[in-house]
């Protein structure tokens, strides 16, 4: 039923291990360790998913139930004030990937399909440069003390790449950790914004027509890891350390980004090798 969701010459085994490891990941970022590593998750899909709108269609919802997850546990851990900076100039991002996935439609996937993995590739590779730097950004907007113009450009592109590609974690991340809230207000203050681009992306995807039937069936088969991943990440917390997790993630994100940019499949070379 799901052949059609595969790339050519992608065993299945291998397709579902990539689109679950894809989830898990999701998962644990979600639960609070390691918040960069949810980069991974859509270049991964993509190098083994056919059409790069059913990945971005297939992990929204799956993203929803992970967001409603986290604020159910931070519900009272939020500054409104700043999950409305972020949010509002977030909608026009949302309205311009949302045209942009209107125009695939429109056009066909065929004239863009190359472009948005490309894209895809490039900023998978600009943000694994910055959990590398995660720390001095951290410090440089601290100094740095934002206000509403760099808000607006944060929650603009913001919107625009987490329509385009669910991608929006650092951008969000640094202009929060610059308002200087303390680790609890940060963590239910990044939930409750994700939340709500999440729960305003999800009509213009229905609307652009990226949410279909066989779309909401191959995500329900994958709900079942969200808790795992969840699960996993927390018992990583006092287990494993983050920084050596996210130097794991930033390879992977640098073999998937080079992957995507310049439109070369490791995966099925390696196969053909083995083969």
């Amino acid at each position: 039923m799901f052949q059609d969701f595969m790339v050519e010459g992608v065993p299945v085994f291998v397709f579902w291990l990539f689109v679950g490891a894809a989830v898990v990941i999701q998962g644990i970022s979600k639960s609070g360790f390691a918040g960069g590593a949810g980069i991974l998750s859509v270049p991964l899909m993509m190098l083994v998913m056919k059409r790069p709108e059913d990945v971005a269609a297939t992990l929204l919802p799956l993203l929803i139930l992970c967001d409603m997850n986290a604020i159910y546990h931070h519900r009272k851990n939020k500054v409104w004030k700043h999950v409305m900076a972020i949010y509002v100039p977030a909608v026009v991002g949302i309205l311009f990937g949302a045209v942009v996935w209107w125009l695939v439609g429109t056009e066909g996937v065929g004239e863009y399909k190359g472009a948005i993995k490309r894209f895809v590739g490039a900023i998978a590779m600009l943000f694994a440069c910055y959990i590398i730097g995660k720390e001095t950004a951290a410090a440089w907007v601290e100094r740095l003390k934002p206000g509403r113009k760099t808000a607006w450009a944060a929650g603009v592109t913001a919107g625009f790449t987490s329509t385009i590609a669910h991608a929006a974690g650092p951008i969000v991340s640094l202009y929060m950790f610059a308002q200087n809230m303390g680790k609890t207000l940060f963590v239910g203050t990044v939930a409750w914004t994700f939340t709500l681009i999440n729960l305003t992306k999800l009509p213009f995807y229905i609307a652009v027509g990226l949410i279909r039937t066989d779309v909401l069936l191959f995500g329900l088969l994958l709900v079942w890891l969200i808790p795992i991943g969840s699960s996993l990440g927390k018992w990583m917390h006092h287990r494993i350390s983050e920084r050596a997790f996210n130097r794991v993630i930033l390879v992977l994100i640098f073999i998937a980004g080079i992957q995507l940019l310049f439109q070369v499949n490791l995966i099925t070379a390696i196969l053909e090798v083995i083969a």
